[in-house]
């Protein structure tokens, strides 16, 4: 019998982690503000995932409460559609609305703290260690219109982004944001939804420059051994030239554009080519145009930096040091633009 306990209370322990943890042999528990100088914010996200929880066991809980019900109305032997059972149903229903209701004001209340915490605790301080003075929009985002006409994102219909940060310092300026760019396309119902055509972050970059003129870069796809654009501004034939390099293989993979051909070799040297074609292998397609003394960047990741995490794991790795991480990595490869550029050696 003690066994039989044991495994039933093992098998409970592991459905529950499975709900709170997402892995069956990872306890959920609170961190200690004793150990942790996050625990505030890794709690909070925490508590949302309890409340996340406590609404999907809504249903499984308001089967048992109604199986009861009817249980004890059979037990005393009352019928089922008479006024005092109906009595009892709506009072039962209206509770379980009401507790419906609180569990998921709760959570949207919880979600919001969460996030409020996260950007103060943690987003805010990262900022200002890695880029005193810079400024910080949770909510903002770059503009994806002026993004496209630079030619560096695919077309869309609508864009959303979120943790907007412009930093200015020595004559040099520095804007980056999450961004989401959404277009309207037909299914085979011909029923219109919204498409994620890219996901991740875009960033401008001004500078010192004795760079003139403009210079577009962007990845291509193979469709039956063609290459095609996948949506960005095509080439304006008044204004660029389609370039090519020695370096067949980055040729096959990217598209450059370009005033003339001495800006175009003057901005695509081969360091650079090397970290182009690393970054198509490790987020897929991205654009990139250079002009005078400015750089715009889409890297279309596929995810979002700063946001608070939802994974039970994610939380625990929370932290200012990853934070400021994430940041030194949006700025390295527009650094290493710049260098370029304004003609500088730069060491892989």
């Amino acid at each position: 019998m003690d066994l039989w306990n044991k495994d039933a209370e093992d098998s409970l322990r592991k459905l529950g982690n499975i709900f709170l943890t997402g892995d069956m042999n990872t306890d959920f528990s609170f961190s200690s503000a004793k150990d942790d100088p996050h625990a505030e914010i890794k709690n909070a996200l925490k508590k949302k995932r309890l409340y996340l929880a406590a609404f999907a066991f809504l249903p499984a809980f308001g089967g048992i409460v109604g199986a009861l019900v009817m249980g004890i109305l059979h037990l005393f032997r009352i019928p089922v559609y008479g006024r005092l059972s109906m009595t009892i149903i709506y009072i039962t229903a209206i509770f379980g609305t009401g507790l419906t209701i609180r569990v998921i004001k709760r959570w949207r209340g919880q979600s919001r703290d969460a996030k409020a915490a996260y950007d103060e605790a943690i987003m805010a301080k990262a900022v200002q260690e890695m880029m005193p003075g810079a400024v910080l929009e949770p909510d903002g985002c770059m503009d994806g219109m002026e993004l496209y006409l630079r030619g560096v994102v695919p077309d869309f219909d609508d864009f959303q982004g979120s943790y907007l940060i412009r930093y200015e310092k020595n004559g040099k300026a520095c804007t980056f944001s999450n961004l989401t760019l959404t277009r309207r396309e037909k299914d085979r119902n011909d029923n219109y939804y919204n498409k994620a055509v890219f996901v991740g972050q875009a960033y401008a970059l001004r500078y010192k420059s004795r760079m003139r003129g403009t210079v577009r870069i962007m990845t291509t796809t193979q469709l039956l051994g063609r290459e095609i654009l996948s949506g960005y501004r095509k080439l304006d034939k008044d204004q660029e030239e389609k370039i090519e390099t020695e370096n067949e293989i980055f040729n096959q993979q990217f598209d450059v554009y370009a005033s003339d051909a001495h800006s175009a070799f003057y901005v695509v040297t081969p360091v650079v080519m090397e970290r182009l074609l690393a970054m198509k292998a490790k987020y897929g397609s991205f654009g990139l145009a250079v002009s005078g003394e400015r750089i715009e960047i889409a890297l279309c990741s596929g995810y979002y930096l700063f946001e608070p995490p939802e994974s039970y794991r994610e939380i625990e790795t929370i932290s200012v040091e990853k934070s400021k991480g994430e940041i030194q990595q949006m700025l390295l490869f527009a650094q290493c633009i710049e260098d370029a550029v304004n003609g500088k050696r730069t060491e892989n």
